[in-house]
């Protein structure tokens, strides 16, 4: 890298991590407007988090995608994306968990892993809560700072009311934002699908690896893909390609050429060329242009 480049990159640092949990099994937070100053800048969590507006309205971006936030609207937020809350007048609660509690529900439940409002890739992570729900939302929260107050809280307990939380809140995903009817197994295999995109992203470009990985050809696992994403397999690739890009250019103080080897690419001006075709501006355009 150039002088010239350290010179125009310098200003450019890691994204805070939000770290709410402080370490701890589960939390309940108030969710108030100045529960923590990070969320008004772009952070990244070191925790799940069930976020439950109760009053106010406003936007927030996830992955830099904007959603609006409104009363009785729960969202799921996973480890590691980025996240800010433009500032506004709320209230409303934050569920924090970690990689323990969530596994342990996903080895009980597995036929939610990935699934629904748990689905990272989803377009939708939020339901709005009817009455009932927001019954069911409030008795349960209330049942957990009940127990965390417990001079030795139970886990088990802790984790079964989180488990009623989250069985809820995809039960009611499926019906406000269905996806076509599909068999278990091709369920099964497009969750598989999610998985080695997950791993293999920054290495395999090309539909085809995954397709044979898989054992299957890719006319089917392209069928598969469409019917829950509108989306090949080659594009849902590149969107993940795409947003770990933005990530890369607004979390860290890589060089453009250094992320594009990163990801994947040998020929750093090809990148260029497609991250502008994928987003209208350059890298270096997007670099300097922060969330706000």
């Amino acid at each position: 890298m150039s002088g010239n480049d350290n010179a125009s990159h310098s200003h450019h640092r890691h994204l805070p991590v939000q770290q709410l949990l402080e370490g701890e099994y589960l939390r309940v937070v108030r969710l108030h407007k100045d529960l923590n100053d990070l969320s008004v800048i772009p952070h990244r969590h070191d925790h799940y988090e069930l976020m439950l507006v109760t009053a106010g309205e406003g936007v927030h971006s996830i992955n830099f995608r904007t959603f609006e936030i409104r009363p009785q609207r729960l969202y799921f937020i996973h480890p590691g994306q980025v996240h800010i809350i433009h500032p506004f007048d709320r209230d409303g609660w934050l569920i924090l968990f970690g990689e323990e509690l969530f596994k342990r529900f996903v080895n009980i439940h597995r036929h939610e892993d990935g699934q629904g409002l748990l689905d990272a890739y989803t377009s939708y992570p939020y339901i709005d809560l009817n009455g009932q729900l927001s019954g069911i939302a409030t008795f349960i929260i209330a049942q957990i700072q009940t127990e965390l107050t417990a001079i030795n809280p139970d886990v088990h307990i802790l984790l079964h009311y989180v488990s009623l939380l989250l069985l809820h809140a995809n039960n009611e995903h499926n019906v406000q934002h269905p996806l076509p009817p599909s068999t278990l197994a091709h369920r099964t295999l497009f969750h598989q699908l999610k998985q080695l995109i997950e791993q293999y992203f920054r290495q395999e470009h090309l539909a085809a690896f995954y397709a044979d990985t898989l054992r299957t050809d890719i006319k089917k696992l392209n069928s598969i893909c469409r019917s829950s994403t509108h989306l090949t397999v080659f594009e849902l690739l590149q969107e993940r390609l795409i947003t770990e890009s933005k990530i890369l250019l607004q979390t860290s103080m890589k060089s453009v050429k250094e992320i594009s080897y990163e990801l994947g690419f040998n020929d750093p001006a090809f990148f260029g060329r497609f991250f502008k075709r994928h987003t209208g501006l350059t890298s270096a355009t997007f670099r300097d242009t922060r969330m706000t």
